[in-house]
C-alpha cells in the first residue's frame, strides 16, 4: 500500500551554521552526480573556504546539492562524514517521519525522480537549475510502508554492490590492460632493431571530396586515450564544418592532428569504407610489408610512442597542439622484425576485444537505470 507522502511531513531541514575560525583546519564534502555518492575534499583551513555559509554535516541526512541535483547529486550520508562541512549549496534533510533515506535517495535517481527533482528546481538554462527547499518540501511522493521501504533499499544495495564490484573488476583489469601494453612495447624495443624515419615506412593517402551541400555523408571523430574511431551520423553537406574533407583508406594508422597527443590515434578497417574525415585526421598507410599499422598505433600509444607525438605537436595552449604532418614523417621509429611487430599486436588487439566484450562500460551502466526502474514499478 502507497501513499502520497510530502516530502516535508517527512523531512526537515537541518542548518547547524559554523563559525568558521580563519586559522582552524576544516574538510568538506562534495556530491557526484549520477547517484555516485559523497566525496571528500583534501583538509584546507577557514581562510581558504569560500564567502559562502558553512553548515556541519551529519550522519543519517540525506544531502542534496542544491545546483546539481537535477543530475543526481544527492547522497546519504554516514559516519564517515561526521565532523565534515558542507557550504549552503547543500540542502541536509534529517527524517522524522516514517521513512528509509536510503529509498528516498535511489527514488531520486530513478526517472521518476529526476523528474521530480527538475520539477522543483528554479532556472531555465540546463547546468544552472537550483532546488528550492520551499519546492522540494512541497513535493509529494509515493511512498510505501516502511517495512516495504527497507525490503526495496536493501536489495537495491545489494543489486548496486555487485554492479560496482564489476565496474571496479573492469577498471582493474584496463589497468592491467595498459600496464602490459607498456611491457609488450618495451620488450619489442628491446629487440633487434632498425631505425626509420616514420616518412620512409607510411605514407599520407587521402582523397579530398567535392562536397555536395544536398548530399549525406558520415563522418569519423577520434576519442583520445587510445579508445578508438566514432562513427558520426549521416548529415547533408550543407551542415559539414567550412574545413576540407577527405575519404580515406582502410587500413590505414589515422592521426587527430589537434587530439593525436593525447591518444587520439586509431585504425581503420572496414567499417569506415563509407565513412569521410576532415583535414584534421591524417591517414597513413604503410609503403611496403615492414611495419603492421596496429603494432604501430600500438607503440605511438605507449609511452615513448607518445613522447615522441607530443615532441611534434607544438603549441602554446594545453589543449591546442597541433600534429605537423613534416615533423611526424620525420619521426625515428625504433622498429622490430616485422614477425614481433605482428605477435605484440596480435596479443594486445585480442586482450583488448576480450575486455571489451566481458567489461564493456555500456552494458554495466545500463544494469543500474534498469534496477532502479524495476524498483520503482513494483518489479523488485
Amino acid at each position: 500500500m502507497q501513499s502520497d507522502v510530502r516530502l516535508g511531513d517527512v523531512l526537515q531541514l537541518e542548518r547547524i551554521a559554523v563559525d568558521v575560525d580563519t586559522e582552524a583546519q576544516y574538510r568538506q564534502i562534495g556530491i557526484r552526480s549520477f547517484g555516485n555518492g559523497i566525496f571528500h575534499r583534501d583538509p584546507c583551513l577557514g581562510s581558504e573556504l569560500s564567502k559562502l555559509k558553512y553548515f556541519e554535516v551529519h550522519p543519517g541526512r540525506i544531502v542534496v546539492s542544491n545546483i546539481m541535483a537535477w543530475e543526481g547529486a544527492i547522497a546519504v550520508s554516514s559516519e564517515r562524514e561526521k565532523g565534515f562541512v558542507g557550504s549552503a549549496r547543500f540542502l541536509s534533510y534529517r527524517p522524522t517521519g516514517k521513512v528509509d533515506l536510503r529509498y528516498l535517495n535511489y527514488f531520486f535517481q530513478s526517472e521518476a525522480g529526476k523528474a521530480l527533482i527538475k520539477s522543483v528546481s528554479t532556472g531555465t538554462v540546463t547546468r544552472n537549475q537550483t532546488v528550492s527547499p520551499k519546492n522540494f518540501e512541497n513535493a509529494k511522493v509515493l511512498l510505501p510502508d516502511l517495512t516495504e521501504q527497507r525490503r526495496v533499499a536493501d536489495k537495491l544495495d545489494t543489486g548496486m554492490q555487485r554492479i560496482g564490484g564489476v565496474l571496479a573488476l573492469r577498471d582493474h583489469m584496463t589497468r592491467i590492460q595498459k600496464e602490459l601494453h607498456e611491457s609488450l612495447i618495451s620488450s619489442a624495443l628491446n629487440a633487434n632493431l632498425e631505425r626509420v624515419w616514420a616518412g620512409e615506412v607510411l605514407e599520407l593517402v587521402r582523397d579530398e571530396i567535392d562536397v555536395d551541400l544536398d548530399a549525406p555523408y558520415r563522418a569519423i571523430g577520434m576519442r583520445s586515450f587510445g579508445k578508438g574511431i566514432i562513427h558520426y551520423e549521416p548529415v547533408p553537406g550543407s551542415e559539414l564544418s567550412k574545413l576540407k574533407y577527405y575519404t580515406f583508406p582502410v587500413g590505414a594508422i589515422v592521426f587527430n592532428n589537434i587530439m593525436a597527443w593525447e591518444g587520439a590515434i586509431g585504425v581503420t578497417t572496414e567499417s569506415e569504407r563509407e565513412f569521410i574525415a576532415s583535414q584534421r585526421f591524417l591517414p597513413y598507410v604503410p609503403t611496403g610489408e615492414r611495419v603492421n599499422v596496429s603494432y604501430l598505433r600500438h607503440y605511438f600509444l605507449s609511452r615513448p610512442g607518445l613522447a615522441q607525438i607530443s615532441a611534434c605537436s607544438p603549441g602554446a595552449m594545453a589543449r591546442n597542439r597541433t600534429l605537423g604532418i613534416k615533423k611526424f614523417e620525420g619521426i625515428e621509429i625504433p622498429l622490430p622484425p616485422r614477425d614481433v611487430q605482428d605477435r605484440i599486436a596480435l596479443a594486445i588487439d585480442r586482450l583488448a576485444m576480450k575486455l571489451a566484450g566481458a567489461y564493456a562500460a555500456p552494458a554495466a551502466s545500463a544494469v543500474r537505470p534498469a534496477l532502479l526502474d524495476a524498483a520503482f514499478s513494483g518489479r523488485l
